[in-house]
């Protein structure tokens, strides 16, 4: 991963080959940015300047290494979970493997992907104390080749307590020549005593213009990359998984659809509402990350049907795979229940991210849908 391969954010591109370029490398920097935007791949660009600078004995060697994620002094820390493989304190080492088929694959994607790929997405993710203890083991070790050593933490916001007081101590006093890049797309869950000791680089979202050209240069069609750019919210993830017909996305709209069916039927038939418990029950068994993608795709529909029910349809890019009319639907959907709907979902993500019992919010979440969806 190179800074030409990073989707837009240029003048945060530039900033960071400056630092690497000049050899005055902050210990601990937070490159942080809206879902989608490329922290990661940021963050892994930003590490190949410092470990593979010019500067650096046989620097082709050292790319090649940096290529495959297998440099000696290049370091991963991301949130896992027990699996049926590691049964107990789980932490990323030992999952390098497949998280370097997950980086090289797509490194945009997201922690709901990650965890899909470990089998965990019924399970929160986290980065752990034993994670902390791993870590300063390493560093506590000569650097490989030399030179920098370099720590990447992928969603560092996944830290519990724990893990960042231990962390906070190393970053206070670094071994000798160790940077510490923090990929975050959520810097407001970190601890003030962290973010207090980091330089700061944050990215925008990517636009709508640079999206559609990226899937254009992957081989998509131009309407498709188009249309997938547009739903994209500036989320390349997203945009590449629309592309390529996410299974998820699928399986959302059934959902989706199935939900509000249910509840228009409440209206004229009150034993309706035992379809909206029996959905309640079914998405509940889902994992949690599965749950909150699904709230997460339900904000985009009713934006887009507010943008369709006030004649801005041709920026919408909703089209139902099934027989659901939208166009009918988003009738339903206005100034008078949009903002009622909004904060109902988010709420509703909040708890499910808590931990919050899933059937018992979705069973909440339904009925008051049921009564937003009528007020007009």
């Amino acid at each position: 991963m190179l800074f030409r391969d990073i989707i837009g954010n240029e003048s945060a591109k530039k900033e960071l080959s400056r630092i690497s370029s000049s050899g005055k490398i902050p210990h601990s920097q937070l490159i942080s940015g809206p879902v989608g935007s490329g922290v990661l791949p940021m963050a892994i660009a930003y590490g190949r300047g410092i470990l593979c600078s010019p500067q650096v004995k046989n620097a082709d060697a050292c790319n090649i290494k940096f290529s495959a994620l297998k440099h000696p002094d290049l370091h991963f820390v991301f949130p896992v979970a027990n699996t049926v493989e590691i049964k107990s304190r789980a932490i990323s080492s030992h999952f390098l493997p497949n998280w370097r088929e997950f980086v090289n694959s797509n490194p945009y994607g997201s922690l709901f992907d990650w965890y899909t790929r470990l089998g965990i997405e019924n399970k929160q993710g986290k980065i752990g104390k034993d994670e902390a203890e791993d870590l300063i083991k390493k560093l506590s070790l000569k650097s490989y080749e030399g030179g920098w050593k370099c720590v990447i933490v992928w969603m560092p916001e996944k830290m519990n307590a724990s893990a960042t007081n231990k962390l906070l101590k190393l970053i206070e006093e670094p071994p000798k020549n160790t940077v510490f890049l923090f990929a975050s797309e959520s810097p407001h869950l970190l601890m003030d005593t962290l973010l207090s000791r980091c330089q700061r680089i944050d990215l925008k979202k990517i636009s709508v213009q640079e999206i559609e050209k990226a899937l254009l240069e992957k081989g998509f069609s131009v309407e498709l990359s188009k249309r997938a750019a547009l739903a994209s919210s500036g989320d390349y993830n997203k945009a590449l998984s629309s592309a390529n017909g996410s299974e998820n996305e699928i399986l959302f709209e059934a959902w989706f659809q199935s939900w509000v069916r249910s509840a228009f039927k409440v209206k004229q038939n009150k034993e309706a509402v035992l379809e909206l418990v029996d959905w309640s029950k079914k998405i509940s068994k889902s994992g949690r990350e599965t749950q909150k993608s699904f709230i997460g795709y339900s904000l985009e529909i009713f934006r887009q049907a507010l943008l369709t029910n006030y004649g801005i349809g041709q920026i919408t890019t909703h089209t139902p795979s099934t027989d659901f009319n939208f166009k009918s639907f988003s009738k339903y959907v206005s100034g008078a229940n949009i903002e009622d709907v909004f904060i109902e979902l988010e709420k509703a993500y909040l708890q499910i991210q808590s931990n919050g019992n899933a059937n018992m919010v979705f069973s909440d979440l339904s009925l008051k849908l049921t009564r937003l969806i009528h007020k007009t």
